[in-house]
């Protein structure tokens, strides 16, 4: 991503001037600004930590639960999970439970120590799972985890103390276009959203939703035939969504689509790896403009930032125009590759019977063949780009004509 944005000031220079909105039905009182002053003023969270403690004996976690306000949090259940991880047994993992005493603190001792073992510390909160990062205990002294715990809202409130940026990154392959989206959601309120089947609408076609792995539980899952479903806590403060898709292409010159959006999206990007004739353009955006990344790609980039009496955007039609057309030449060569190698192996093979390095020679054709291979699935799932294959593939072929070559000496 190129786009410089600072998107949390955005929303709290919109917040400044919004109107107080109000929370859901049956939604729990919380304070809208707990520390006093503008009651439409953005909620800065208290910091959740996880630190070494010399106070506390080794295999001690302190655990100390507290609620919006930084005030403790009673008689509330907590979760320490603990994953050993072993040369010889893998990994596994186990759950301990305990409770907040009177103080909103539990405390956990006689735990063991080493660098195999890694523990954390969640909490719940209905359909909500806070969670501090994990952490692993020292061998002189404990750890004191202090973890915030949030009331849950299911729908989003009409305000501006809660907004979300979307970036939408294309890339043209050879037979199908690769989306990446990142969505910075940015929660103002001193509550924390679970979305209740908030789908993403992708475009007819799409495939190879895949979520990115992260430390929270937020992510996406694919919806057949519909797109993909958004799911997890997104705590006050930000919290980020990053996935990917495929659309199939068959060499058209154009690709137009429509992507849809998640709830309170004030700003909008996309941008597309393109070549000199390749043209982006997106209803309602600016036109795109020419930038090049730092590893020297050419990309086109248009976006657009909402006024504060505007909708949110709920969808983006991305049209990505004079997209290059194969032709027979790709084929031609493709064909050509494939009987010179076909022609190599029938030759490799008769002289092969013949020489007194045989086995060599064949060791060294099954490894290459068995890398061509390897190669060839790696670009079909993806995972390999057109001109990393073509050079790859370039490499091994060379190899093989090489090795048919010292086998006709």
């Amino acid at each position: 991503m190129i786009l410089p944005i600072f998107f949390a000031a955005t929303v709290a220079a919109s917040a400044a001037a919004a109107p107080t909105a109000a929370l859901p039905a049956g939604h729990p009182q919380v304070a809208r600004n707990p520390r006093g002053g503008n009651p439409n003023a953005l909620f800065r969270p208290p910091a959740d930590s996880s630190d070494e403690d010399p106070n506390l004996p080794a295999g001690t976690i302190r655990i100390e639960l507290r609620d919006p306000l930084d005030h403790p949090l009673p008689h509330h259940a907590v979760e320490v999970g603990i994953m050993h991880q072993s040369v010889a047994k893998g990994e596994s993992h186990e759950h301990r439970q305990v409770a907040t005493d009177d103080a909103g603190v539990a405390q956990l001792s006689g735990l063991e120590t080493g660098s195999n073992l890694a523990y954390r510390v969640t909490s719940h909160q209905g359909e909500a799972t806070y969670a501090a990062m994990p952490f692993r205990l020292p061998q002189t002294k404990g750890i004191r985890v202090v973890l915030h715990v949030y009331p849950v809202m299911r729908d989003l409130p009409h305000t501006m103390q809660i907004g979300a940026r979307c970036v939408v990154a294309l890339e043209l392959k050879d037979d199908r276009l690769q989306v990446e989206e990142r969505i910075d959601f940015y929660n103002g309120l001193p509550a924390a959203w679970v979305p209740h089947d908030v789908v993403l609408r992708l475009p007819d076609g799409f495939t190879a939703v895949n979520g990115m792995q992260q430390m929270s539980d937020i992510g996406v899952d694919p919806v057949a035939g519909h797109g993909a479903r958004i799911h997890g806590t997104f705590v006050p403060g930000d919290n980020v969504i990053d996935f990917s898709w495929q659309l199939p292409y068959s060499g058209q010159s154009s690709i137009d689509f429509e992507v849809g959006m998640p709830p309170a999206v004030r700003e909008a990007y996309v941008e597309a790896a393109a070549t000199p004739e390749m043209k982006l353009e997106v209803a309602g955006f600016q036109e795109a403009v020419a930038k090049t990344t730092n590893e020297g790609q050419r990309e086109l980039v248009t976006g657009r930032r909402l006024s504060d009496n505007e909708p949110p955007l709920r969808s983006m039609h991305i049209v990505f125009n004079d997209l290059p057309t194969p032709g027979p030449t790709r084929l031609i060569a493709t064909i050509l590759a494939a009987l010179a190698v076909a022609a190599g192996i029938y030759v490799a093979t008769q002289k092969n019977e013949r020489s007194g390095a045989k086995s060599a020679i064949k060791r060294d054709r099954a490894r290459i063949l068995e890398e061509l291979d390897q190669l060839e699935l790696a670009h079909e799932a993806g995972d390999v780009g057109p001109k990393t294959y073509e050079r790859a593939r370039r490499e091994l072929v060379d190899e093989l004509a090489g090795l048919l070559a010292s086998t006709s000496k």
